[in-house]
């Protein structure tokens, strides 16, 4: 009798050991989470470590170059599409901020696809330490399972465009599915690594645009492979501490695991900006070059297949009334005019996360706040645009 107690104790244990606990948790109160709520939800994570220097300088109120009616609109427009930070920096110095919610400077919410960008930017420095040899190099000189498949045509730059023709699968957290599916793996699986190689072509490699985070997944996974070191640390060396940035957070998939690279880099706004004011001064921070000129006017080039997108970022020109992202979202985002400036390009997040840098203007505008299916790409910048000077530019 106390041995089939004890052999029945084992089986249990080992029963609850087997059990991925950090999966079933995850898949079973995601669908409650918020950008608010998801800072304090992501579990385990990683630091990306900062070298806070000083804080950004602003501008007196009575020393703005914006207008009242204009900072007016700014509210109005950001409190309609509840907001939590709108900061706006022209010249030498912040000409507006404002946060709400009970949020402040030092307060981080998910900001979704804007750590996309941040991947992407890495990408110019594995080219100049020499760890990728060039974008278009073959994935499968870093992803060595892929070689002998249909995948050996996929270069670097196809992911970084979003051409790759990765199988795609839309964000589906029901709890009446498969939980082993690629997809909800993908997305909050404990095994990126794994996840992503399950992953087939549905097209060839070049010929579409479809905007999916599984390309960003395979980004992080040759950028890791390439450099041999952990995304968080390879950040905070390169970008984080020589920006001045305080530390920000990313999501594990797993403890000493992968980050998830499509979301969930979490930041502070002003932070954002400071990537932003490094893309507007050619990627030269404190007189220092950060980030490699060259590749930011790589990553901000119209690829082929969408002159609206470039390498893991957004062209604000050709100006169109909708904006789709991928063949599997039947809306898109919204912009009724176009930009009066034809240099706009931005980091997107969905539902109205952005970072947008408007060099001829010497302007980067943040906006962070809950996911609105309202947001107008255009408003925000062109109140601005417009107070400052900028006439109506080609459509």
């Amino acid at each position: 009798m106390i041995r089939r107690v004890i052999a029945g104790v084992v089986i249990l244990i080992a029963a609850a050991v087997a059990i991925d606990w950090t999966f079933w948790y995850r898949f079973a109160t995601i669908r409650d989470q918020t950008s608010v709520s998801i800072p304090g939800w992501i579990s385990p994570t990683a630091t990306v470590e900062g070298d806070f220097r000083e804080a950004l300088s602003s501008v007196a109120p009575t020393d703005r170059v914006l207008s009242p009616g204009a900072i007016a609109e700014l509210v109005y427009y950001a409190e309609q599409v509840e907001s939590f930070s709108l900061i706006v920096h022209h010249g030498e110095g912040i000409q507006f901020e404002s946060y709400w919610r009970e949020f402040g400077p030092d307060d981080v919410t998910e900001t979704l696809s804007m750590a996309k960008s941040v991947l992407g930017l890495m990408f110019g420095f594995a080219l100049e330490d020499g760890s990728i040899g060039s974008i278009d190099d073959p994935v499968t000189e870093y992803i060595s399972e892929w070689e002998g498949t249909n995948k050996e045509r996929l270069t670097i730059r196809h992911v970084l465009q979003m051409a790759s023709g990765l199988e795609h699968f839309r964000f589906d957290y029901r709890l009446l599915q498969n939980p082993y599916n690629k997809a909800i793996r993908l997305f909050i699986g404990p095994d990126m690594e794994n996840a992503i190689l399950r992953f087939d072509l549905t097209a060839a490699p070049g010929t579409e645009f479809n905007y999916n985070s599984a390309n960003t997944q395979l980004l992080m996974l040759i950028l890791e492979r390439a450099t041999g070191r952990a995304y968080a640390d390879y950040v905070s060396e390169n970008l984080w501490r020589p920006l001045g940035a305080k530390p920000a957070t990313l999501w594990m998939d797993r403890d000493g695991g992968m980050p998830k690279a499509y979301a969930f880099f979490q930041a502070r706004p002003r932070d954002w900006l400071r990537i932003g004011l490094a893309i507007k001064n050619d990627g030269v921070v404190d007189g220092r070059q950060v980030i490699p000129a060259e590749w930011l006017d790589a990553m901000f080039a119209p690829s082929p297949n969408n002159p609206k997108y470039g390498l893991q970022a957004w062209i604000g020109s050709p100006h169109v009334t909708e904006r789709f992202y991928n063949r599997n979202t039947p809306f898109g985002v919204k912009q009724a005019e176009p930009f009066p400036a034809d240099d706009v390009v931005f980091f997107d997040g969905g539902g109205g996360q952005r970072v947008y840098v408007v060099q001829s203007a010497d302007l980067v505008i943040v906006r962070t706040g809950m996911t609105s299916a309202d947001w107008d790409d255009g408003v925000i910048p062109n109140i601005v645009l417009r107070d400052l000077g900028h006439g109506q530019g080609p459509s």
